[in-house]
């Protein structure tokens, strides 16, 4: 592609997120990228957006960004059921395709998005933001150096998040609506580091799963804890919540056995990393992991912009990467292949609880 005329659908939080990361990082392109268009059903929505990120066209007409000659890159910002047919009309019209995941509401659904995708040649990308995420570049070069001096046990991870259809961080009422989500936490939240475990430990060969359901909504567990089994033999033990803590918003909680050293990550803003062995305690802050990352390959054009948080900035560092890889033909990444393998572990793991956390290969 020599240029990008992109169209945003969907104004809620994710949309104004991308909004905000597209315009943050177009000028690095040399007038090569225009964020052209904003649709939501909800106009006066996609009118404050416009209005915060200077998008020229607003509608609540979603097939005016889709049929437009001119717009060439469609960001599909909806809830999750409305994805599929974003994606096949964006793909016809031979746009790329930058989707939010989860993309589908069911298994059956999650094949048929990526046979859309895999039959087109439309470029496209599923927004696993965290293979972006600074800290997690910077913990698997920790997490390799540590396999050199002892062979790796049992990974840990507690991944807990207000539920989103109250408060302010990531409010999406849609959530509780299983038509609309088509699950609950783990679809929807925990997704993002089932992808992250096989980026960061290798393929995942079974699981075995506990949920709940404690508000109530209907389909929407709340709470699921997942047994894992790698085809390497290792394990790991995920958990993952919505609850109902305003003084406690977020924290993915990480503790990395190996024999003889433990790699900790606590904290939802990612700006520290741990590392306990038989000599002493190693703590990488903020600017020891800016210092380890900043001349990186994936980071050194973006590593130094002022107005970049860098550490916790990756919802751009991720939509430069996508800009940058479409203008040099080169194939975005994570794919729909990524998505649908996070997404058969995760109804796996569904199976599983519904079938007395009896393991189910992968």
């Amino acid at each position: 592609m020599n240029e990008l005329n992109i169209g945003i659908i969907g104004a809620g939080y994710i949309g104004r997120e991308h909004a905000r990361s597209i315009r943050l990082t177009a000028s690095m392109f040399g007038g090569k990228v225009k964020l052209a268009a904003i649709a939501d059903k909800n106009l006066e929505a996609a009118k404050a957006v416009a209005s915060d990120y200077d998008i020229p066209l607003t509608t609540d007409d979603v097939d005016k960004i889709l049929d437009d000659p001119n717009i060439n890159v469609v960001f599909s910002c909806v809830p999750t059921k409305f994805h599929i047919d974003i994606i096949r009309k964006a793909t016809k019209k031979g746009k790329a395709v930058f989707c939010e995941k989860p993309f589908a509401v069911t298994l059956e659904q999650a094949h048929e998005v990526h046979e859309i995708l895999t039959n087109s040649s439309a470029p496209h990308q599923v927004g696993f933001v965290l293979r972006y995420a600074p800290t997690y570049v910077a913990l698997k070069k920790i997490l390799d150096k540590q396999s050199d001096n002892s062979p790796l046990r049992h990974i840990s991870l507690r991944d807990d998040q207000k539920f989103p259809i109250s408060g302010i961080q990531h409010y999406t009422d849609w959530r509780s609506d299983v038509k609309q989500a088509g699950a609950g936490v783990l679809i929807e939240h925990g997704i993002h580091d089932i992808d992250l475990f096989e980026h960061l430990f290798g393929k995942i060969k079974r699981v075995s799963a506990t949920q709940r359901n404690h508000h109530s909504y209907e389909g929407i567990e709340d709470f699921i804890e997942i047994r894992i089994e790698f085809e390497s033999g290792q394990t790991a033990t995920m958990t993952h919540m919505w609850h109902d803590i305003p003084a406690h918003t977020s924290v993915r909680s990480f503790e990395i056995f190996f024999n003889k050293s433990l790699v900790t990550l606590q904290d939802y803003a990612m700006h520290h990393i741990n590392v306990r062995d038989q000599e002493a305690e190693k703590k990488y802050e903020k600017n020891d992991l800016f210092a380890m990352l900043s001349d990186e390959p994936l980071f050194k054009d973006i590593s130094r912009r002022e107005d970049l948080l860098f550490m916790s900035d990756y919802y751009a560092i991720q939509d430069y990467w996508f800009m940058r890889n479409l203008l040099s033909d080169t194939k975005p990444s994570p794919s729909i292949y990524d998505g649908l393998r996070a997404f058969e572990i995760a109804h796996a793991c569904y199976k599983s609880a519904r079938e007395n956390s009896d393991w189910v290969e992968v």
